[in-house]
């Protein structure tokens, strides 16, 4: 967990961080004018083309292999085009829940692929994280809210492959170089989504453009740059619980702004799914030591 050295501005930079990536899904819904895949596109686009300035010439410099991190990002785009299409589809609390499901997945992934043991602590923290995810799911049932949610399920999954690759990844290059090469191939791989689709890629309102601008400097590039600096001096396990914080903040959110309020379901499923991550991330991390 954190130690006590951990400088005070590298928390404000993380509260900040989260907080910024907790508006993506406020964000979404107001970018009413703009297909899902469209705009996972613009987001992944924008933010290659906002961090580029800063990696290039050190990847040219450096000649780092792109196969992994853009592989990584394929991971990235199927992340978005699920969960942005999922917040067409159901409440932003439950969509919010759902894809933070993340280090469930990647702990399975660990076990099964590479026959990491998970503490019991970790396998009773799936338990419940499993429980709050049937009845966050089954929260709303009724027309497509089943749909939206195991779209959002799904993001989560594919975070986890993005997570998985993209630490192998930073093994052999920094994190500003890999987010570059893995958001510009998410980006290509929505390009030819969208095309594929007839997803219409521009002649939006103007209040949608603004909705896409806000999603790309606040939650991808303020919030996600914020939290990898606070990497440096904080641990990932802290990092990990503290980003815990983003569907609480994403459920107030709407009820302030959209006036949508969680289902009823969906209060006591959350609060045990966050309680089943906090297990296993805490449980994987008193493992290690």
């Amino acid at each position: 967990m954190a130690s006590v050295s951990v400088p005070s501005s590298s928390w404000a930079l993380l509260a900040v961080g989260v907080g910024a990536a907790s508006t993506a899904a406020i964000l979404v819904r107001y970018a009413s004018d703009a297909e899902p895949l469209a705009l996972s596109f613009w987001r992944c686009a924008g933010a290659a083309v906002g961090l580029a300035p800063f990696a290039i010439r050190r990847l040219v410099a450096m000649g780092a292999p792109t196969r992994l991190p853009a592989f990584s990002g394929l991971f990235l785009a199927f992340h978005f085009a699920t969960w942005i299409t999922s917040l067409r589809l159901t409440t932003v609390a439950a969509s919010s829940l759902l894809v933070t499901t993340t280090p469930i997945f990647v702990a399975l992934a660990a076990w099964l692929l590479w026959r990491e043991r998970l503490p019991s602590r970790a396998w009773a923290g799936i338990g419940a994280a499993v429980v709050g995810v049937a009845l966050v799911g089954g929260g709303g049932l009724g027309g497509s809210s089943l749909l939206g949610n195991s779209l959002a399920l799904a993001g989560g999954a594919a975070a986890a492959g993005y997570a998985m690759t993209g630490r192998s990844a930073r093994l052999v290059m920094g994190t500003l170089e890999y987010a570059v090469i893995a958001y510009a191939a998410a980006a290509a791989a929505l390009l030819v989504a969208c095309l594929a689709t007839d997803a219409a890629l521009w002649g939006y309102d103007a209040a949608t453009w603004a909705a896409v601008a806000g999603l790309v400097a606040g939650p991808q590039l303020l919030g996600h740059t914020l939290i990898n600096f606070a990497l440096r001096d904080i641990d990932v396990v802290s990092v990990s619980i503290s980003i815990m914080a983003e569907p609480v903040i994403a459920t107030v959110l709407a009820l302030l702004l959209l006036k949508e309020a969680p289902p009823p379901l969906v209060v006591p499923g959350g609060l045990l799914l966050l309680a089943g991550i906090y297990v296993v991330l805490t449980s994987q991390a008193a493992e290690r030591t």
